[in-house]
């Protein structure tokens, strides 16, 4: 609904709701079935609805389709709009209509109820519907009984909607002058029983009258205390505050107003509000300080020429004292371009958590693992030490250090430090940050070949950088999204044509998840000979592309925030933490289109991109001897791919290694040495098991087969490895004989006949009687 904020003059009366009865269709009717896993709930839609709509969906019914007719009328940005307030944004879909059948008692205590919103005491309610306790009571449980409300927990009075959406239409029913009312009484009883503020305001911002400067302070006082946790709703009431503010406010408090909504708004990932903001703050605050929100507003949405000119520009004009913001933004930006030594003289005086991170990530790109090992050591230890509610205030310095450690390869420490960052920005309401958050997840995950993990991240991903109108982050999580399809399932089409349409900076930082089917030469390999001597190609097809020697699977369906994360790696400088379980708009020139994901430069993705993965790092290398394998002849491929699965083993990079083992056990069948062929082959496909990459699973199953099939055959060549007596069985069993005939023609007991049998069946490779006539087995005897 879009909610109204019209001007009050006067006392308002309690609202009468007894006048609003009249026949609706009844909304409990929505049958409360199980909710629905997320991959068994897409199915029920359309095939052409989008990932953002997808999510939005689930979010809002909890998996239950009954209420899907409910939201089907609404447009994705009014879907967004019910996500963030909980209110229906304009008319009430024409078959969403609040419970009927219920008397003028109960229908005030529900809309009560939806005013005063999940969970409610039931006193309130009373006193918001101006009713008696001795009607109340019998009301709420009729309401009960309809299945409209439940109690909230067992042992307290307090009682909430059935499902939230209900709340929702409940609430939409009320007409606005009675929602009004209704709210101002809600906030005179809470003030009566001495509720926080944060109690009343919600009840204050929508029915306050302007020019109030108490309820002003009141609603700063309530969004200070929940900028931790809810800045979404802090916005809320800092507008409402701003809305109410008489023209003559006092100067402190205007700006106070201001900078406090400028935080919810970064927070909340609101940048259209902030740029809104800035001509205000310009006029409220000094230089240095606006040229440090512009230039984090500027870094956020991966404009750093601009950032770096306002940054430098303000730390010329800066005193000492405030110039260590500006210092640790600017060597960021040199940072994410591998200037290690611009980094460590910004830096020299920083020991602080922020600043360890960013000489990791310096570290890291510049491929000086000491810098990095360092860095990511010390910034570990301040989070380490930090709880949920502190470390969302650090949740930059998670995705920094997140990314040094993708850089260098520590991927498992990776996924740990995004796991923890996401699971702290959700409780926080960081909604600004989560989008790179379940990027780094997804691409830490997908490295290490978790494959339904880092779907459902990237799906997040992509949902949640739309709604924040973020094209450029939402198109590299397609591209993850793709990429995984590819690993998963084989479809060239979707993963291939993303990741071949990726600029070089992203195949730079995300060459560990490109599927083989891009077709691309190892990054960094144009005009440098691989790693132990010449031989690697310089315009070749990559691995698995037209000149590739393992074929791929036909383009499959692709469809597709957070889990378990891997054991800790021996050398990894940055201690895992507990898996976690999922659970601002401004335009961008970035085209949101899905094979173009836009520059990973610039993009805040690890903001920005640089040198990219160290050459020397086991996992990069082992792609350069994949490469050189694959265009060399099988003596020399051989020691090579081992030495390439080596290194995607040491880096746990599993879909990688089924691969290249696969490549492996194809050259080795070929080289005539199949029972090694055969290892590697059942080694790729437990890895293809282990990561639910369905592709790699065939094409291990069809090498298996096809080493099979080169296998000796058993027949007269196999015959002279049988004695006289073990052939005259063969003979026998392929004429049909049973064993106790075969045993009474040969005068020799059953089991005898059972031990040859046994021996054959080893000899011959068969493990039946029926294989064994099949493969004519036993001509005639050994000469």
């Amino acid at each position: 609904m879009r909610r109204e904020d019209p001007v009050r003059t006067g006392p308002l009366q309690a609202p009468d709701f007894s006048s609003l009865a009249g026949p609706m269709n009844d909304v409990t009717a929505v049958p409360e079935t199980p909710p629905l896993s997320r991959e068994r709930f897409a199915g029920l839609l359309d095939a052409g609805t989008s990932v953002e709509r997808r999510c939005l969906l689930y979010e809002l019914t909890g998996g239950i389709p009954g209420w899907l007719a409910t939201l089907a009328p609404l447009t994705d940005p009014e879907l967004r709009e019910l996500a963030r307030t909980g209110l229906f944004p304009g008319p009430l879909p024409q078959h969403a209509r609040e419970p009927d059948r219920l008397g003028p008692v109960e229908r005030d205590v529900v809309r009560a109820a939806a005013v005063l919103g999940d969970p409610f005491d039931p006193a309130l309610a009373a006193a918001v519907a101006r009713r008696g306790a001795a009607a109340v009571l019998p009301a709420l449980d009729v309401l009960a009984e309809r299945g409209i409300i439940s109690p909230h927990t067992v042992g307290t009075p307090l009682f909430r909607f059935r499902h939230p959406l209900l709340r929702a239409v409940v609430y939409a029913r009320i007409p606005p002058g009675a929602r009004i009312a209704a709210h101002a009484r809600a906030a005179e009883v809470l003030d009566e029983t001495g509720a926080e503020p944060a109690q009343r305001a919600v009840h204050v911002a929508r029915s306050a009258a302007p020019g109030d400067l108490s309820t002003v302070r009141l609603l700063a006082d309530a969004a200070d205390h929940v900028l931790g946790s809810a800045p979404e709703r802090a916005v809320e009431w800092l507008r409402a505050a701003r809305r109410i503010a008489p023209f003559d406010a006092p100067p402190a408090l205007r700006r106070r107003l201001v900078l406090a909504l400028w935080r919810a708004a970064e927070r909340a990932g609101d940048h259209r509000l902030c740029r809104e903001l800035l001509p205000e703050l310009g006029d409220l605050e000094d230089a240095t300080a606006v040229a440090e929100l512009r230039a984090r507003l500027a870094i956020d949405l991966g404009r750093h020429d601009e950032a770096r000119d306002l940054l430098t520009a303000g730390l010329r004009a800066a005193p000492e004292d405030k110039a260590p913001p500006l210092r640790l933004r600017l060597a960021l930006l040199a940072a994410v371009r591998g200037e290690l030594p611009a980094v460590r003289e910004l830096l020299a005086e920083d020991r602080g958590p922020e600043a360890a991170a960013v000489v990791a990530l310096a570290g890291a790109v510049a491929g000086h693992t000491a810098d990095y090992r360092a860095g990511a050591a010390a910034a570990a230890a301040f989070l380490r030490a930090m709880d949920a509610a502190a470390l969302a205030e650090h949740v930059e310095t998670v995705v920094r250090l997140g990314w040094a450690a993708h850089v260098a390869e520590d991927f498992s420490a990776a996924a740990g430090l995004f796991a923890r960052g996401v699971r702290a920005a959700r409780r926080a309401g960081r909604s600004g940050a989560l989008p790179r958050l379940l990027l780094g997840h997804a691409c830490a995950l997908l490295a290490l070949g978790r494959l339904a993990e880092a779907l459902r991240s990237a799906e997040d991903c992509e949902a949640r950088a739309s709604t924040l109108h973020r094209p450029d982050l939402a198109g590299f999580a397609r591209l993850l999204r793709a990429s995984a399809l590819t690993w998963r399932d084989g479809c060239p089409r979707t993963g291939a044509a993303a990741a071949a349409a990726a600029p070089a900076a992203v195949e730079r930082l995300w060459w560990a998840v490109l599927p083989p089917e891009a077709g691309r030469r190892p990054p960094g390999n144009e005009g440098h000979d691989g790693p132990g001597g010449s031989g690697s190609r310089d315009g070749d097809d990559g691995p698995g592309g037209p000149a590739g020697p393992i074929s791929h699977d036909a383009p499959g369906s692709p469809d597709s925030p957070i889990s378990h994360d891997a054991p800790d790696s021996p050398d990894s400088p940055i201690s895992h933490d507990a898996p976690d379980s999922p659970d601002s708009p401004i335009s961008h020139d970035a085209p949101d289109s899905p094979d173009s994901p836009g520059n990973l430069e610039g993009s805040g993705v690890l903001e920005g991109s640089g040198a990219g993965v160290p050459r020397t790092a086991p996992g990069r290398r082992a792609r350069d001897l994949y490469a050189r394998a694959e265009a060399a002849d099988d003596g020399r491929a051989l020691p090579l791919l081992r030495e390439a699965a080596s290194g995607f083993a040491d880096r746990r990079m599993a879909l990688w290694e089924g691969h290249t083992r696969l490549l492996l056990a194809q050259r080795l069948a070929r080289a005539g040495e199949l029972s090694a062929a055969a290892e590697e082959a059942g080694r790729a496909k437990a890895l293809a098991v282990a990561t639910g990459s369905g592709r790699l699973r065939r094409l291990a199953i069809d090498q298996q087969r096809a080493i099979g099939g080169r296998r000796p055959r058993v027949g007269a060549a196999a015959t002279p490895a049988l004695s006289v007596r073990e052939s005259e069985i063969v003979r026998m069993v392929r004429l049909g004989m049973p064993n106790r005939d075969i045993a009474d023609t040969l005068v020799i007991s059953v089991k005898t006949v059972e031990a040859h049998l046994t021996r054959i069946f080893r000899k011959t490779g068969v493990r039946s009687r029926t294989a064994l006539a099949a493969a004519g087995a036993g001509g005639t005897a050994p000469g």
